[in-house]
């Protein structure tokens, strides 16, 4: 199994470590509960930006329109659930802990029968985080997880995933962050290595690429903003045996073009909304020794995401 966008979870695990001033506490050298402040990846403090914090939490649900697929005669529509909250937040001087859940349900619908399953597909992953602050210029991190892909029905189905990974503040207004990730899934083996950065040309715009994500976010007001993304994702599941296939691992790749504008709801609750188009997608179907026993190629369709984001 191949999660391609996981390395963003390493950067959302350093971002929520710098979302919330630390809490006014006694100098001990216990660890302490609660979002410590980092000063790399602050935003809501940084007088570089008029754009909100970043997200430590959101709940949110995309619909993916009925498209074709290219190599059969049929037709793909699909929905999506998700579900991302901080767990653990823990500092203790210039060190953080941080544990995370990211939890996705996705349920596809096809013309053809038993071409693909129609039970709910679940995706559990618990990145656990340990970052040092080495001064206000740099950062390094490493990052366990731990995950469950599937429909709870075809057996054992975890995985692993581990990075590592260090952070530069070239100047005020450019951050870089760069590291090498491994996964282990369903017996395949994935190492690369991956870069990733922050750069604010002015207060009102900030363009980024954060793993298999980038993008460009424009500030129209304090409770308003809007941007253009481009994000590739990559997931499997292991499925129990139907009608016509066996127990198999279902592989899903698109990438999603979209436009989104953010508005303030009530403090730090925002409300997002956006509209795009999925490209590239491919569907394949592998038994559970990684032999191929279907593939095709899927459409471009249309796609919509409704989110509640918690910024701080």
């Amino acid at each position: 199994m191949r999660m391609n966008w996981k390395p963003s979870l390493i950067a959302g695990a350093m971002s929520l470590a710098s979302l919330a001033q630390a809490q006014d506490l006694e100098e001990d050298k216990s660890w302490k509960f609660g979002a410590p402040h980092l000063d790399f990846f602050t935003r809501s403090q940084s007088t570089t930006t008029k754009l909100p914090g970043y997200f430590i939490g959101f709940v949110n649900h995309q619909y993916n329109f009925s498209t074709d697929f290219d190599a059969f005669d049929g037709s793909l529509k699909s929905n999506r659930s998700s579900l991302f909250a901080p767990i653990l937040p823990l500092s203790k001087d210039d060190w953080y802990l941080i544990a995370l859940c990211y939890y996705t349900q996705n349920t596809f619908s096809s013309s053809i029968p038993n071409i693909i399953s129609e039970d709910t597909l679940h995706s559990v992953n618990i990145p656990i985080a340990l970052l040092k602050e080495i001064n206000h210029e740099w950062i390094v991190g490493g990052m366990v997880m731990p995950s469950f892909n599937g429909d709870f029905q075809a057996g054992s189905n975890d995985a692993i995933a581990m990075a590592f990974g260090a952070g530069r503040i070239i100047n005020p207004d450019f951050r870089l962050i760069g590291g090498v990730y491994y996964s282990h899934y369903y017996g395949v083996d994935t190492f690369y290595p991956g870069i990733q950065l922050i750069y604010r040309p002015c207060t009102d715009v900030e363009a980024y690429i954060l793993g298999p994500i980038a993008g460009v976010s424009y500030s129209i007001n304090d409770d308003w903003f809007v941007g253009v993304s481009a994000r590739f994702s990559s997931a499997s599941w292991k499925v129990k045996e139907n009608d016509v296939l066996p127990d198999h691992i279902i592989n899903y790749k698109r990438v999603n073009l979209a436009i989104r504008s953010e508005q303030r709801i009530y403090k730090n609750f925002w409300l997002s909304a956006d509209v795009g188009i999925s490209l590239a997608q491919n569907l394949k179907l592998e038994d559970l020794e990684n032999n191929r026993l279907g593939e095709s190629d899927v459409k471009p369709g249309p796609f919509a995401t409704l989110s509640i984001n918690y910024r701080y």
